[in-house]
């Protein structure tokens, strides 16, 4: 059985929400016409990488992996449909889009994950943990 912590999940999940708003309030100072399209790209990523995380990490703390398994592809199959219904309706509510400040925000927070790895890294501070986790 697997045994998984949601603290460093909390952080990256608040994190790109807080550069999400703060990226929609640092385009409408700077370019009002793009703002829309910047925050509704930050948000959209936003949305659909808390969904995922929800999905994955609401469920019981020690599972079997093949329903870990299941649970990923179940919670990825929904944050990529999630996904295109916000950007459809992105593309039909906001007028004028700005189609390449809607996908450089949403590809920014995106990103957030990966950047965020590098410091949240525990491995120096729990480094016998994965080996307590895995049973």
């Amino acid at each position: 059985m697997l045994k998984t912590s949601t603290t460093q999940i909390k952080k990256i999940v608040f994190i790109q929400f807080t550069t999400s708003l703060m990226t929609g309030v640092l385009s409408w100072l700077i370019i009002q016409p793009w703002a829309m399209s910047v925050f509704a790209g930050a948000i959209i990523a936003s949305l659909s990488n808390a969904y995922f995380a929800w999905k994955v990490f609401s469920k019981q703390k020690e599972a079997k992996s093949t329903e870990i398994l299941v649970t990923y592809y179940g919670a990825e199959v929904g944050k990529i449909i999630l996904t295109v219904m916000l950007f459809v309706t992105a593309f039909n509510v906001i007028k004028p889009l700005n189609i390449v400040a809607l996908m450089c925000a949403y590809l920014f927070i995106t990103l957030i994950p990966v950047f965020a790895s590098f410091f949240f890294n525990e491995d120096s501070v729990d480094a016998n943990r994965r080996k307590k986790n895995v049973e």
